[in-house]
């Protein structure tokens, strides 16, 4: 804890998040034994969980967070989210679950069950899933959050939505040049961290993990590699050496 910093001592466990995309922030990382953050980058960790799960919760609290705010999603909507199944829409499935809206999420078909636990609908993807969703749906979507890419946004209209009521993590033209709504991070507030964290510490969202890997060259490319292919069950978390 450097000078002027207040509310946090040595020895407090907390998490957070590095901003290292190009265009929204520095280009540090995380994967080090020993990091200088920014307090407006961490939250204290609940101390229901340990630093695995812990870990997996700062990208997904600032990226659901900003994009359930800036899209409005709240009580009484019925939401769908793609990727229902990867470590950003496992938590956005909960998180909305938790706000009171209906929950119907888009995965692939052997991931159906998992979707059910998190309190949605599933839905299969592939041809047919815009009617697969109203049906679902019982004929009403009124809020979509796409974690995938992909056609999505044509999608997305497709169900009658207008472009305010339909985010996207993914950046692309079609996205802007049909009004759709690029969001996540970048509508993020420092209090989405406390947030998420209150979920999990009252047993509302459960953060998943899909696989923890080493701290070694090895295993953090097969990491990389292992999300590059999709298809995850939640988060993918890297153990560092020395925790």
């Amino acid at each position: 804890v450097g000078p002027g910093v207040s509310g946090y001592h040595v020895g407090d466990d907390v998490f957070g998040t590095i901003v290292s995309a190009p265009g929204l922030g520095t280009k540090r990382g995380s994967l080090a034994t020993e990091i200088c953050v920014n307090i407006g980058d961490i939250a204290p960790k609940p101390v229901s969980i340990d630093f695995e799960h812990a870990a997996a919760m700062g990208v997904a609290a600032l990226t659901v967070g900003g994009a359930f705010r800036h899209i409005g999603v709240g009580e009484g909507d019925t939401v769908v989210i793609s990727a229902a199944s990867g470590g950003i829409g496992s938590v956005a499935v909960q998180y909305a679950v938790a706000l009171g809206a209906r929950v119907i999420g888009i995965a692939g078909a052997a991931n159906a069950e998992f979707i059910r636990s998190l309190g949605a609908v599933p839905v299969a993807y592939g041809e047919g899933v815009g009617e697969r969703v109203l049906k679902a749906a019982e004929g009403r979507v009124t809020k979509f959050l796409d974690c995938y890419g992909g056609d999505y946004v044509t999608l997305a209209f497709s169900l009658g939505l207008k472009g305010k009521d339909m985010g996207t993590l993914v950046p692309s033209p079609k996205v802007m040049i049909r009004g759709a709504q690029f969001t996540g991070p970048r509508h993020s507030e420092h209090g989405d961290f406390e947030t998420l964290a209150e979920l999990v510490a009252d047993g509302k969202v459960s953060i998943r993990l899909d696989r923890v890997y080493g701290f070694t060259i090895e295993d953090v490319r097969a990491a990389y590699r292992d999300l590059q292919a999709g298809h995850t069950r939640g988060k993918r978390v890297i153990r560092i050496a020395g925790e």
